[in-house]
């Protein structure tokens, strides 16, 4: 048993509620539980409750063994003054204060008790898998959409950060994000560095030159610092970023900090800037688009897109390796295209998170919903993680439900919160 569990049985009333007795052997009848309180002081405010007829209205303490009143401290704390009842499932001391005290140890259902701790301490990341076949569609749906949502505000939060770190500049901001993302987790600190060394706005005025956008990138990000003489395309970026850091007073980063380890050749970091800047010159007004463009094949377009030719047959600079035909175009396509399956995760983690935030910036719904149904309209998301809950039942037909199963691993299944999340919660209740 622990206090998370007791708060929800409380809030959701999951008890029986017939014949309710104090430990003092008054009638008790709960009128309205209260709301949660997530700051200091007692659990639940402005409970209403009847005690031998009489209607009393404050707050709620809960603990697990009455025990714990003191071993908080609540006895010296002036905000626990205006407590109406305390909640317990063990009444293992006389808190001798003068409120009454609930133990519910005999009104909770040991099912509910047992199903609880049988997913909550598994050690299998879906040990409700063998429930899921009695979870209908509908409770599938409405539960990923919820959580989508949330993630969706919770990268709005984060957008709106850089937002004002940009000082309220969104091309500035929309930049950053981009380039960001062009890091897919494994070199994302350092393109995020990247994006931060590169004003857009000195991007903009070189926008219509290819050799000075690749020059910048790959000048601020460390790999023009060697001595490559026989390399004519080395050198051609390393004079042009000479000159362009010069003019703007330029530093770039640390070169160790970029990870080259490990990594499938279509990750290699010099790859990814080719691509990154291949996209910036393709489309000058990429930043614009991404904001509120209704257009989205401009950006399906991406996965065409070439790099410089030199990316045909290196991974890194000064080091020539075979051209690889890529399964994207046998005929056309090489290894450092970006590939669809590279663009549908900047839509889903780039392009929807931003048009979102600007959604709820004009308080525009329309668009977030546009925002929703373009996910809904993309494939399921293939990855490590996804695939399992797919294995196990869940929904796995659009990217909606596969982002929204990423948040749910995250923030629910990893960390054991199986009472708050709508699938555990009517498994555990369905128990009885």
């Amino acid at each position: 048993m622990d206090e998370m569990l007791l708060h929800y049985f409380w809030k959701n009333r999951i008890f029986s509620r017939y014949h309710l007795q104090t430990t003092d052997n008054r009638k008790l009848i709960i009128v309205d539980p209260g709301f949660p309180h997530r700051d200091a002081g007692p659990d639940f405010k402005q409970a209403i409750i009847k005690l031998d007829g009489f209607t009393w209205v404050g707050d709620v303490e809960i603990h697990v063994n009455a025990s714990d009143w003191f071993r908080h401290g609540h006895q010296n704390d002036a905000k626990y003054q205006s407590l109406i009842l305390h909640v317990v499932f063990l009444n293992d001391v006389d808190v001798g204060a003068n409120f009454p005290t609930l133990e519910l140890k005999d009104y909770i259902a040991p099912q509910l008790i047992a199903e609880y701790e049988r997913l909550s301490l598994s050690q299998e990341l879906l040990p409700c898998r063998t429930e899921l076949g009695n979870i209908t569609s509908l409770q599938f749906a409405s539960w990923l959409s919820r959580l989508m949502v949330t993630r969706l505000e919770r990268r709005q939060e984060d957008f709106f950060t850089t937002l004002h770190l940009c000082h309220d500049s969104w091309q500035e901001a929309v930049f950053r994000c981009l380039v960001a993302n062009f890091g897919f987790r494994t070199n994302a600190p350092a393109f995020e560095l990247l994006a931060e060394s590169i004003p857009y706005r000195i991007l903009l005025k070189h926008k219509d030159s290819r050799l000075q956008i690749y020059a910048l990138f790959f000048g601020q990000s460390g790999f023009l610092d060697a001595d490559l003489p026989d390399d004519n395309y080395y050198q051609a970026l390393q004079s042009e970023y000479s000159y362009l850091r010069f003019k703007y007073n330029l530093m770039s980063i640390p070169l160790k900090i970029w990870n080259l380890l490990r990594l499938r050749p279509q990750n290699f970091p010099c790859i990814r800037i080719a691509q990154l800047c291949e996209c910036l010159y393709r489309i000058p007004d990429i930043i614009e688009s991404i904001i509120s463009g209704e257009d989205i094949a401009q950006f399906s377009a991406l996965s065409d897109f070439e790099p410089h030719s030199y990316w045909k047959t290196h991974r890194h600079f000064g080091k020539e390796s075979a051209p690889s035909v890529s399964t994207h175009s046998a005929k056309q396509g090489h290894s450092c295209l970006i590939g669809k399956q590279t663009v549908s995760l900047l839509i889903i983690n780039t392009v929807v998170p931003i048009r979102f935030s600007y959604a709820s910036f004009r308080g525009d719904e329309a668009l977030k919903e546009k925002c929703l149904a373009l996910l809904e309209s993309m494939a399921y998301e293939q990855n490590a993680i996804t695939k399992q809950y797919a294995i196990a039942g869940f929904p796995h037909e659009t990217a909606l439900e596969s982002q929204a199963i990423l948040e749910l691993n995250h923030h629910y299944c990893v960390k054991k919160r199986c009472i708050q999340c709508e699938i555990g919660n009517k498994i555990i209740t369905n128990s009885c």
